[in-house]
């Protein structure tokens, strides 16, 4: 990394001088190179509350360093770059490689580090949707149950007529303008009513998540199209927590942090009304969960059948109506709150999160990969024309050995 892109001193001193503070009413803790310090120490900017990792003993990890830096990454964009180029021009804070369960690799940069828990944004989704799968394996849920007879609340919103499974599989026709790129879209009254950016809810905006949630309107029909709306996140989020009258970080600790040998506590930052928005982890941890979902764990916890069934992604077509520009996603399904990579050979399941968190599982290749990011602008798939590269160039070197 560059020295300007690694920037330090920040919120270093008792105070700090002026220009080195960084603070969610200041708004710049979403600027770089900020973001950079902000996004690995989020405990000190916002309220969280913790995922425990539970009383037993972490799981080593064997290390085994298969020499990644030596690659020449031929980028979609028509770049040649090296393995620590690549890195850097995609603003990369960490970086991990599983491979059949031994670390063979492993870089943090700017202010991560092993011990520091990185925002994953929505790839904690993922961990939602997996929640979800083994509760109607377990009968607790039903995919072709409707959303209000879990949440009554929401009758009359865009989820009055949809199916669990829609939600899953973002397939809800809903009044949503989801463009980070345009701060006056929807998504920014939806994210200042998480408390997920500077600046309070206006005079009768939504003040917490569920407040927002009711105003949402229906637009088109369901099942007919994918369409990546983050509200779905918070219904899914809420069904499951309302029908086990369980909070969150609880069940996330008890399905999977406890059976995974974490070695520090996961987090989620808390809404105004203390409900969970997105999650942190340390790499470490975020490594241990992909494997976790790649081998279903020591006790099975994670079922093959689950797996099996998200694997095998959802309906290319219905994803390709969504018309993501980027070409490497031709093909491409949704499943569950995972992103598939329908690949010849096997497909990989992704948690994708923004500013370019990322979390790759590859079953038929042993392999998980983890990336922490704090990229100048959110949408993370706009990193991949180097990430993908990275990913599969790593994959091919690894069957080499």
């Amino acid at each position: 990394m560059t020295d300007k892109q690694i920037e330090t001193g920040w919120m270093e001193g008792f105070p700090p001088p002026e220009d080195k503070l960084i603070s969610v009413e200041r708004g710049n803790h979403r600027s770089l190179p900020q973001k950079r310090w902000a996004y690995s120490n989020i405990q000190q900017l916002v309220p969280t509350k913790s995922i425990w990792r539970g009383a037993g003993a972490a799981q080593a990890l064997e290390l085994k360093n298969a020499g990644f830096e030596q690659l020449t990454i031929n980028s979609l964009d028509g770049r040649s770059l090296t393995w620590p180029e690549a890195m850097e021009a995609t603003d990369t804070d960490a970086f991990g490689v599983l491979h059949q369960g031994k670390l063979v690799h492993e870089s943090y940069y700017a202010e991560s580090g092993p011990h520091k828990p990185h925002l994953i944004m929505s790839c904690a989704k993922s961990f939602a949707g997996t929640l979800a799968e083994m509760m109607i394996d377990e009968g607790v849920l039903a995919g072709e149950t409707l959303v209000p007879e879990y949440l009554p609340e929401l009758k009359g919103t865009a989820w009055e007529d949809a199916t669990l499974r829609q939600v899953l599989d973002m397939l809800i026709g809903m009044e949503f303008d989801e463009d980070y790129l345009n701060p006056s879209s929807e998504v920014y009254r939806y994210l200042r009513a998480g408390g997920m950016v500077q600046g309070k809810p206006g005079p009768g905006e939504p003040t917490h998540l569920m407040e927002y949630l009711v105003t949402v309107k229906k637009q088109g029909d369901h099942g007919q199209a994918f369409a990546y709306r983050e509200p779905n996140i918070n219904v899914l989020t809420f069904v499951i927590q309302r029908t086990t009258n369980r909070d969150l970080r609880d069940l996330v600790s008890e399905r999977f942090w406890q059976h995974m040998g974490a070695e520090h506590d996961g987090l989620y930052m808390v809404d105004p009304a203390g409900c969970s928005t997105t999650a942190g982890c340390t790499l470490r941890d975020f490594l241990r969960f992909g494997e976790l979902m790649r081998t279903g764990g020591k006790s099975g916890v994670v079922k093959t059948a689950i797996m099996d069934r998200l694997i095998k992604g959802g309906d290319p077509s219905l994803f390709a109506k969504a018309e993501y520009p980027a070409p490497f996603m031709q093909g491409w399904s949704y499943k569950s709150q995972w992103w598939i990579r329908h690949k010849e050979g096997g497909n990989a399941a992704l948690a994708k999160g923004a500013y370019g968190q990322l979390l790759y599982v590859d079953p038929t290749n042993d392999l998980v990969i983890a990336r922490f990011g704090s990229s100048q602008i959110a949408p993370g798939h706009l990193n991949y024309p180097v990430v993908m590269p990275m990913i599969d160039a790593a994959t091919a070197h690894l069957k080499q050995l």
